[in-house]
């Protein structure tokens, strides 16, 4: 997104200034300025803040000039800023925004948030996520009678439209790779089961291990330590120091691969001694992505399809069930 939060369909239109924000926020135009461009090192809290008070007065400006408006909530927590997993989804729905002729509104979910803030002057609501985005709150802007689309998220009765890549296919996929590579003993780095689509990866290993007549051993798929930003890290300690170490790895996201494969570095571990495929392919810094395989998740094409059935929506032809998105195999130069 480059720092851009509102959709640019049309240069003309002035967005809020940097004084304006700072006047709003209290921080120094300075500040407003490198957080917006995504440079300098601020905490979470004041990232958050400026970027809330970009919304805030873009929302204004466009209920100002008749436009109308497409909301986006996404948990306070998501890192898009510095992971462009969920930044590529959101760029997806800026873009088919800008096409469609609405305007987008990026929110953030937190703890003890008020729905109801959310629902004032728009035309749809995209819930982007798991985490702070959970089944009761779901429900509670089901009941809103406002048009919502769920991404990268979804209901277990299926009773609300959801926009998602196949992270269930995915996980098998990233685990047959390995199984035809030849590794019998395929360990599991995990993340939170609070994000549907973390869980549905876990099953599709399982279904893969299955299918190819393998079983399920709980040593080798790790607990969700999470440990900050460096994901992966210390489930692959975990597992090298198993007294027989997986030969092979499946990470549930890249950000987890490149964590796993720092933790592989510092044990000296040589290039190929346990083979690791991810699940994103979002890239990565000094190299990494270049040297393991991962499973692409289209989440341009995901975003911008959440907003084409939210439109339909808007229109009255609402529809209901899973719209899913297959990946593919990215695999690394080498291969």
């Amino acid at each position: 997104m480059k720092g851009e939060i509102m959709s640019e369909k049309n240069e003309s239109r002035r967005k809020p200034s940097i004084k304006e924000i700072a006047d709003r926020t209290g921080f120094s135009p300075a500040t407003v300025s490198l957080v917006l461009n995504q440079k300098g090192s601020f905490s979470d809290e004041t990232k958050h803040t400026i970027r809330q008070a970009y919304a805030e007065l873009s929302h204004d400006r466009a209920l100002a000039e008749g436009r109308l408006l497409i909301r986006v909530l996404i948990e306070q927590y998501a890192s898009f800023e510095t992971d462009p997993y969920y930044g590529e989804i959101i760029h997806g729905i800026e873009k088919e925004c800008s096409l469609l002729g609405y305007e987008m509104v990026l929110s953030f979910v937190r703890e003890g948030s008020d729905s109801q803030a959310w629902l004032n002057q728009v035309g749809g609501l995209i819930a982007l996520g798991g985490g702070l985005i959970t089944d009761e709150l779901i429900s509670e802007l089901r009941h809103s009678g406002i048009p919502l689309v769920l991404v990268d998220n979804y209901t277990h009765k299926g009773d609300i439209l959801s926009v998602h890549s196949d992270h269930y296919g995915a996980g098998f996929l990233a685990t047959e790779y390995l199984i035809g590579r030849g590794h019998r003993r395929i360990g599991f780095i995990s993340g939170p089961v609070k994000y549907k689509s973390l869980v549905d990866r876990y099953a599709g290993y399982c279904a893969a291990l299955m299918e190819h007549g393998m079983p399920l051993d709980p040593q080798y798929i790790t607990p969700n330590f999470d440990d900050g930003y460096i994901k992966g890290y210390q489930e692959m300690k975990y597992l090298l120091q198993l007294s027989e170490r997986p030969t092979a790895v499946f990470a549930v996201s890249d950000r987890a691969a490149f964590g796993a494969l720092q933790a592989m570095n510092e044990a000296g571990l040589a290039d190929g001694e346990i083979e690791l495929i991810g699940c994103d392919n979002v890239g990565g810094s000094q190299g990494m992505a270049e040297r393991i395989a991962t499973v692409n998740i289209p989440r341009l094409e995901v975003g911008q399809m959440s907003v084409r059935f939210l439109v339909e929506a808007i229109k009255g032809n609402a529809l209901v069930g899973k719209v899913v998105i297959p990946g593919t195999l990215a695999l690394p130069p080498a291969e």
